[in-house]
């Protein structure tokens, strides 16, 4: 919890950003998972837990569908684009190879 009504609370609510989605200077950023903040790691079973966009939808948040629409759009945009890594992958080993083999 923040103390929100004291003037250090105050303070580091105006330093808080908050973003839906990932923020422009990021957008263009390699992807990493790390680890140790994977949820399959480090929660027990016993331990509830909900998504932020559901707990938000739960009270009064009315944008979770466009939501699902558009992470939707971006995991097929994403599969499309590690399809074609990968085949450029290919296509590089292989040119390699026959260099090497040369």
């Amino acid at each position: 919890m923040l103390p929100h009504k004291t003037a250090r609370g105050q303070a580091a609510l105006d330093r808080l950003k908050v973003y839906e989605g990932i923020p422009p200077p990021y957008d263009k950023v390699k992807r990493m998972v790390v680890p140790d903040a994977l949820m399959v790691l480090r929660l027990q079973s016993h331990h509830k837990w909900c998504k932020l966009s559901d707990l938000a939808s739960s009270v009064g948040w009315k944008h979770q569908k466009a939501l699902e629409l558009l992470e939707g759009r971006r995991k097929v945009k994403s599969a499309e684009f590690y399809k074609e890594k990968k085949r450029l992958q290919l296509l590089r080993s292989k040119a390699e190879a026959q260099v090497d083999a040369a």
